[in-house]
């Protein structure tokens, strides 16, 4: 719905002046998020596992609970309880929807011969979705991610014999670094999932078959259309499986991509030994929603192979890439200064947890502004630019007071402090764009 903003905002002007000074009226500000996180299944992943049950969900229980009200383990890592801490405000303004699938596409390799939970894009999980409001987010999200996706070799399992269930029968957590049998019997009294998913892990591919699955108009680009056997190219899905995850992307909402992996990308639209993912690109543009990467994989720069472990130096910069192109985040799994031991994951989480903060106080604008011509209003109310508290723009040091402020590496307009919209609040853009006329009038 337009906001028609009375000229009274702009005390002297006409029409045409506001038309010269405001002429560019930018979307509403967005803050669902969509959160797509995509598991290597693959028998390598002990250790990545472990950490992801371990230090990930308790993480993500708290950014994403809808009061903040669990309280950090004293054995988390430091860095992870300072975050939620400071990230539990922000993180009441945000609308997510969570949901879990894996890097398998070939669901040839899987327990049936047919597509299983987490294969080719389908979601894992009895709540597939798991959205803000829902009883006990944190609960339901980290039983999907342990329960029934992440593979667990079971000769790999260490026990704790004293382990034990709360006396309300719920599952603490263990202490330690691993995930005892123990542990995943409480969580998970149907079973666990035992059988190694795909050995080519393919998270770009089995991203884009859960937007395609879960989108009611997906691209065209998403299957094959040609019904001749012969230029069958092998995609995992065809139309019929439009709208089969229905339910998860919501229009206009902001999608980011979460892979956890210990190699590189193999996914099939792209051919062995090519880093170019200019395919994929070109299919997730042609969602509405914008979407965004974020890549949890080996450690891997400037042709530097020390850290790769058997990873495939280009499928490593495919995925690198994909962040690169998307605003998003490549996040190394080892520390390379320490020997290639693995990373902290308190340092990775915080990182992540940063995209998805600026994700959703940052609005990227569609056209680059004369930056003296925007005007910021939320709720009809206008929001004066942000003034330098500390630090440089120039240096990457800036904190800023409330407001807002325009970062021009990412052609985006950032709100600080208080000025932060409140969930589902009206927030609209108005700008001249640097060469050429405005495209729409905001009256």
């Amino acid at each position: 719905m337009r906001l028609l903003l009375p000229l009274t905002l702009l005390t002297g002007c006409n029409s045409y002046e506001l038309f010269r000074v405001t002429g560019f009226e930018q979307a509403t500000f967005n803050n669902n998020a969509d959160i797509l996180f995509v598991i290597d299944s693959s028998g390598s992943m002990k250790e990545e596992a472990s950490a992801l049950a371990l230090n990930f969900e308790v993480f993500l229980g708290q950014l994403t609970s809808a009061e903040g009200s669990d309280v950090p383990r004293a054995t988390l890592n430091d860095a992870v309880t300072n975050y939620v801490r400071e990230s539990t405000e922000n993180g009441s303004i945000i609308d997510y929807q969570l949901a879990l699938t894996t890097t398998s596409a070939n669901y040839a390799s899987g327990p049936s011969s047919g597509v299983d939970d987490g294969e080719a894009g389908t979601l894992t999980g009895d709540i597939p979705v798991v959205k803000r409001g829902d009883e006990d987010v944190a609960t339901a999200f980290r039983t999907n991610l342990v329960c029934e996706t992440v593979y667990w070799k079971d000769s790999d399992l260490t026990t704790d014999p004293g382990y034990a269930a709360n006396a309300d029968g719920s599952c603490p957590l263990p202490e330690g670094a691993d995930i005892p049998r123990e542990y995943l019997e409480c969580l998970c009294p149907g079973g666990w999932v035992e059988s190694e998913g795909a050995g080519n892990e393919e998270g770009l591919e089995a991203a884009l078959d859960t937007l395609c699955r879960a989108s009611d108009a997906p691209p065209d680009l998403c299957w094959d259309d040609d019904d001749d056997p012969d230029t069958d190219p092998g995609y995992p899905i065809v139309p019929g499986d439009a709208g089969s995850e229905s339910g998860f992307l919501r229009p206009e909402a902001n999608t980011l991509v979460v892979i956890v992996s210990d190699e590189g990308d193999g996914s099939r639209r792209v051919p062995n030994n090519d880093a170019d993912i200019a395919a994929y690109r070109e299919i997730f543009a042609e969602f509405p929603q914008l979407v965004r990467f974020a890549v949890i994989g080996p450690a891997y720069h400037d042709n530097d192979g020390t850290c790769l472990d058997g990873a495939q130096t280009w499928g490593v910069e495919r995925y690198q890439s994909m962040t690169a192109a998307t605003g998003g985040v490549y996040i190394d799994l080892t520390d390379q200064a320490n020997g290639c031991a693995a990373s902290d994951w308190g340092e990775n989480l915080t990182k992540l947890g940063e995209l998805l903060n600026n994700q959703l106080t940052c609005f990227a604008l569609e056209g680059v502004p004369d930056v003296a011509t925007i005007r910021v209003y939320i709720d009809g109310g206008e929001i004066t630019p942000s003034e330098l508290e500390s630090g440089t723009i120039e240096a990457g040091t800036a904190v800023w007071r409330d407001g807002w402020n325009y970062e021009a590496a990412d052609n985006a307009v950032c709100f600080n402090g208080a000025a932060i919209p409140e969930y589902n609040a009206d927030v609209r853009i108005y700008y001249r764009p640097l060469g050429g006329v405005p495209r729409e009038l905001p009256i």
